[in-house]
């Protein structure tokens, strides 16, 4: 990526925004189906006199909030409700400035889906002897997750030069509240999970035309964070030694009590950067420049990163690009937990392993080189191989009942792989093939140690371990089919299994879901638009599990959806 694009190799998605006349209208839309699926949206969009808007909101329900960790049709406890609105306003300032406003909000609800038929880790003895049994498939976890965002920017043009000042607010937050009799029976802890972060930045970008064969840009941002971590932790009384040598269970002796452990934390980041578009030749296009970024939370850690990336046009058909990135990557410090290991010694929650390394930012070296032909007007070939070199390498695990990841370091990482995107599109036809193939792995976890056990920290420390939630080959195909005012869809996806069992040395079988469709478009009036819609989702009802609950940082199992038809309409007008 150049030099203006932070903290990683993201995609970018470049989108035409709308303005003017192009928002003019409203739309009502209702979608559902299987599982219970109910999805409701509505939007209204204008201009009035020198302003645009659009204002949107949507509301969600269906029984199957997160991925159901039996194979199950349906899942067991697993409802969710999801409150969505985004707003947006633009005022023409002069025919060269204008102010826009962008307001965002979500709000959700979900159940923690039940595996039933689990069995207790925790032995209870004297006191604790009539502890009340639970049965996993009716436990009652929740969690509510919100996020509220306000950007408020300023552009103007002036000749060769655009610049735009954009102030940003943003408030997320996390809130697991626990089963708390059940979660003690089957695991010895319980816990109240609140954390959150409102952050409040300001952010400059600038491009200036210098000449017909160099375009500038820089710019720079700043921004404040302030992140809670409040848990209030339900446990028994265990010492190290207090283990059934038969069933290898630890025993509770006593009634339960509560450990509270709150922390909260200020983060500052700042960037600057710079780079030059320079046509270097007619069909030859070099991008370069560098950006230099600093975090003070946890860590405090700064690097300047070189960027170049390369165009070179050979033909009218033939694209070819290379590139070097240079990547600094902060841990998300609203996820980061700093467990105050030493309050849950002795307890059932106590660490095997009381070291706590703060997560540190991640550093990494990025190549990339490709092209894209274009066999014909109809046949387009793309392919992209790239190669990754990182020290202290971010990743994150599932690492209780919640469904919250926390960020650790691996030492070292290398990833690599290559991809490949084959499109065709003839008349009404339209087709596209994806393959990749990529691999990863690992060595030495260097924060957050106290999230794992000892054998397999030892192991890790001295071996390459696959990289988790990964798999050596993904595939993709679709086709539609548009024949007067109804398109026919059709689309799968292979993948050959992530990584699973110890220290992820295994893989988990191979899935290749199916999936159809239909849209009819019906026309209302002089300018109203009504769109009908038929999907079916996972026709042949493969059922394909995601993960089985075990490998490194893995939480519970997490299975495919099964087979689900649904159908809607949504009018424009």
């Amino acid at each position: 990526m150049p030099a203006q694009f932070a903290w990683g190799n993201y995609g970018i998605v470049s989108v035409q925004s709308k303005t003017g006349a192009g928002l003019a209208g409203s739309e009502l839309s209702f979608y559902g189906g299987s599982h219970d699926t109910a999805h409701a949206s509505a939007a209204v969009g204008g201009t009035r006199g020198q302003t645009d808007f659009y204002f949107t909101g949507g509301y969600v329900y269906n029984s199957l909030g997160i991925e159901n960790p039996t194979p199950a049709a349906e899942a067991i406890h697993d409802r969710t409700r999801q409150f969505h609105a985004l707003g947006y306003l633009s005022h023409a300032l002069s025919d060269t400035s204008s102010l826009s406003l962008i307001l965002s909000a979500s709000h959700a609800d979900f159940q923690i889906p039940n595996n039933p038929n689990q069995v207790s880790t925790i032995e209870f003895a004297r006191r604790a002897a009539n502890f009340p049994v639970a049965q996993s498939s009716r436990l009652d976890d929740n969690q509510t997750e919100q996020s509220y965002y306000a950007i408020a920017t300023y552009r103007q043009t002036r000749g060769d030069l655009s610049f735009q000042v954009a102030q940003v607010n943003r408030y997320s937050g996390v809130l697991f509240r626990p089963d708390v009799n059940g979660d003690l029976y089957f695991n010895g802890v319980a816990s109240r999970v609140f954390r959150d972060i409102q952050t409040s930045g300001l952010q400059a970008d600038f491009t200036y035309r210098a000449s017909d064969l160099h375009t500038v840009r820089g710019g720079l941002l700043f921004d404040i964070a302030g992140a809670r971590d409040h848990n209030r932790v339900s446990v028994f009384a265990a010492e190290d030694d207090d283990v059934n040598p038969v069933t290898g269970k630890l025993i509770a002796k006593n009634a339960p009590f509560t450990i509270t452990d709150h922390h909260f934390k200020r983060g500052y980041d700042s960037t600057l950067y710079l780079q030059d578009e320079w046509q270097a030749a007619q069909r030859l296009t070099v991008n370069f420049g560098g950006r230099f970024d600093r975090v003070d939370a946890y860590v405090h850690e700064s690097q300047l990163s070189p960027r170049i990336n390369v165009v070179y046009a050979a033909d009218s058909e033939t694209r070819w690009h290379a590139g070097f990135a240079r990547y600094f990557i902060p841990p998300p410090l609203e996820n980061v937990s700093p467990t105050s290991v030493a309050k849950f010694t002795d307890t059932t929650n106590a660490a095997e392993v009381a070291t706590d390394d703060p997560v540190r930012c991640e550093r990494s070296n990025y190549f990339d080189a490709g092209f894209t032909h274009n066999f014909s007007p109809a046949w387009e070939l793309g392919v992209d191989a790239y190669y990754k070199r990182a020290r202290n390498q971010i990743d994150d695990g599932q690492f209780g009942a919640a469904n919250i990841n926390s960020p650790y370091n691996y030492e070292t990482a290398t990833i690599y792989g290559v991809e490949l995107a084959l499109g065709y599109t003839r008349g009404p036809f339209a087709a596209y093939a994806n393959f990749a193939a990529s691999d990863g792995w690992a060595r030495h976890i260097v924060s957050s140690q106290f999230e794992f056990e000892g054998d397999e920290l030892a192991y890790i420390a001295n071996h390459n371990v696959p990289l988790d939630q990964t798999q050596l080959y993904t595939a993709s195909a679709g086709a539609s089919y548009a024949w007067k005012q109804t398109t026919l869809h059709a689309d799968f996806i292979y993948g050959n299994g992530m990584r699973s069992g110890d220290n992820n040395r295994e893989k988990l079988p191979a899935y290749y879901p199916f999936n159809l469709g239909l849209a009819h478009r019906v026309p209302l009036g002089r300018s109203g638009l009504a769109t009908l819609r038929l999907d079916v989702v996972n026709v042949f009802d493969q059922s394909y599990v995601l993960n089985d609950g075990t490998g490194i940082g893995v939480g519970a199992p997490k299975f495919g959806a099964r087979r689900g038809i649904f159908g809607g309409i949504s009018c424009a007008f």
